[in-house]
């Protein structure tokens, strides 16, 4: 391994193999280069480079997103810095661990005319967890730093002692600073960013560590496992109607005899989300084809205090939905209880009472011991079958649109896929069918944003064992198109891209009206193909426009071969929209 000389350069290094935090993202520079060489050169880091930065920081939050461990993000100075800032926004809302290691000039550099140099401290304002600098050292290029007439690191009179002494206090806050941030990122599961400013050079290096660190890593015991939950028996016991709603979760976040447990309890209510990947045939997935058609029945207020819950029960991270927020919204609870360690966001305006313990213990003390038994879950069983009869009608006569296209997905990705899903329309879409129980979703809805879903689901991948599918749209797809530019793709990776030719989810929104201004503005239409990039990423291309032809297309498409895939589904997108507003009025008929 080559060490850089730069003492804190160093101590970031060796704090980084102490924690075991060995997958690093780097985008090239200058600044950098300490860092870059230093990780690059030894063998116990897994190293990425990734020109862009965006592209760059939705990489590494796709790796951290499959290992649930903190990911290294290196960038050199000046703007480059500002490009993580919607991967770290999406980490941080996302529960997403992510380490950001920016360089930077020197302090007395920073506002005088040199190049690539602005304000590099809290960039990223309230969107993660902690922003802090480095002191720079005083034992590098001592000179360098005297010939600044606004530098105040060191004081006259100059001693060589004065400079140790100094420099010794220098790294100790550094050490404190960086254990501490290392610590909170993997406790919390958030980002954290650490400055380090470098005075040149920048290319020394030795081949053995001179720094001795003081701290090690302590055990973290994430959950509270001692809280009391003897409380919650006399609650489950006396509210008859519980519902639980689980958000964004990894696949077996409740154990196989959990769900067994909590499906045969007649008083619980299970909604499940294609990003929640826990499923049951007593649980209800596809919640907005439940709740939407309500919506258009002259007698939904009764309906709705019918399915109103007493308690709910969260788990998870974010909601999709938006049929069930505003249900619960409008018909809140009397209790919400979140359990696990994800944020206990008061999505539903009623109070949240958030309890840090693992989910299957507490379900296996408090509810799954209560005899409760009220048959809440009929009142669903009954909507649900209804809604699914009339679903499987609609599909039949529907012309070919986007739902048509995701009704056909739904039953021919493979079940050992790994399926990403840009958000907008597709992952919308994609809630109202059913998929395979071992495939397993993921979607960045911590902030919602169609930036970077192509970048994460190649940054999953390359830490993933089984084939990836991206599903994109046409905007999430060309606004991320340097997410291909990367060495990185296996050849079993596919993407589909649903191309309505623009945002077509704008048509679908209430108070929508067709005219110019909404049409430049808010859809932007275009007519982008995606058959140049393929060519020149290396993807084997090809384009639908019926259902005939993606049906066949599909046949092939997930079969081995030498380069990934790219299919392009051509859609009309006021035929869409136009489909989905009948297919709910359909439904509402039930």
């Amino acid at each position: 391994m080559m060490y850089p000389t730069i003492p804190s350069a160093q101590t970031i290094l060796l704090y980084c193999l102490r924690f075991n935090t060995t997958d690093v993202v780097i985008s090239p520079g200058s600044r950098n280069v300490p860092l870059a060489i230093g990780f690059a050169s030894n063998k116990k880091f897994n190293c990425y480079s990734i020109v862009d930065e965006r592209s760059a920081g939705f990489f590494a939050l796709g790796i951290a997103q499959q290992t649930k461990t903190p990911v290294i993000l290196l960038c050199t100075s000046g703007t480059a810095l500002l490009n993580y800032s919607p991967a770290i926004a999406e980490a941080y809302y996302s529960n997403i661990p992510l380490i950001v290691l920016s360089t930077d000039r020197p302090t007395y550099k920073i506002n005088i005319g040199d190049g690539q140099t602005i304000d590099q401290n809290k960039v990223f304002g309230n969107n993660i967890l902690s922003s802090n600098s480095l002191l720079q050292d005083v034992t590098h290029q001592t000179q360098a730093i005297l010939k600044s007439n606004i530098q105040k690191l060191i004081k006259t009179p100059l001693s060589t002692a004065s400079i140790k002494k100094q420099q010794s206090k220098i790294q100790d806050f550094n050490e404190e600073l960086i254990y501490s941030s290392f610590f909170n990122a993997i406790q919390s599961k958030k980002p954290i960013h650490i400055n380090i400013p470098f005075e040149e050079p920048l290319y020394d290096f030795i081949s053995s560590a001179t720094i001795k660190l003081s701290k090690k890593p302590q055990r973290l015991d994430v959950f509270e496992q001692k809280v009391s939950l003897d409380e919650f028996i006399p609650l489950f016991e006396k509210k008859s109607k519980i519902l639980m709603l689980i958000g964004c979760s990894t696949p077996n976040y409740l154990s196989i005899k959990t769900r067994k447990k909590l499906a045969e309890k007649t008083s619980v209510v299970v909604l499940t989300e294609s990003t929640s990947n826990l499923s049951h045939k007593s649980f209800f997935a596809n919640i907005d084809k439940i709740i939407a058609p309500i919506e258009n029945l002259k007698n939904k207020k009764a309906v709705f205090s019918n399915l109103k819950p007493q308690i709910l029960i969260t788990l998870g991270g974010m909601i999709i939905s938006k049929k069930i927020k505003q249900f619960l919204r409008d018909y809140p609870a009397t209790h919400h209880l979140h359990i696990g360690l994800n944020t206990p966001n008061d999505t539903f305006y009623c109070g949240v009472e958030h309890i840090k313990v693992d989910p299957n213990l507490f379900f296996e003390k408090t509810l799954l011991q209560t005899t409760v038994d009220l048959n809440y879950q009929n009142s669903w069983l009954e909507l649900y079958n209804k809604h699914q009869l009339c679903h499987k009608n609609f599909i039949k006569q529907a012309p070919f649109s986007d739902l048509i296209v995701f009704s056909v997905l739904s039953s021919k990705i493979p079940a050992y896929y790994q399926v990403h899903v840009a958000n907008s329309s597709p992952i919308r879409y994609l809630q109202l069918f059913k998929m395979p129980e071992v495939n397993s979703v993921y979607c960045n809805r911590g902030t919602s944003g169609i930036d970077g879903s192509t970048s994460t689901a190649v940054g999953a991948s390359v830490v993933n064992k089984t084939p990836t599918l991206l599903v994109t749209g046409d905007l999430s797809f060309f606004y991320d198109a340097n997410g291909l530019w990367n060495s990185y793709i296996n050849s079993d990776f596919r993407i589909i891209i649903i191309n309505n030719h623009g945002g077509g989810i704008f048509k679908i929104l209430p108070g929508h009206k067709e005219n110019k201004f909404f049409s430049s503005f808010i859809e932007t239409p275009h007519k982008l193909s995606a058959k140049q990039l393929a060519k020149m990423y290396g993807f084997k291309y090809q384009n639908k426009k019926s259902k005939l032809g993606l049906k066949i297309a599909l046949n092939g498409f997930f079969k081995k071969s030498s380069a990934p895939k790219i299919l392009e589904i051509t859609t009309s997108s006021k035929l869409s929209s136009d489909t989905l507003k009948n297919y709910f009025q359909f439904l509402s008929r039930a």
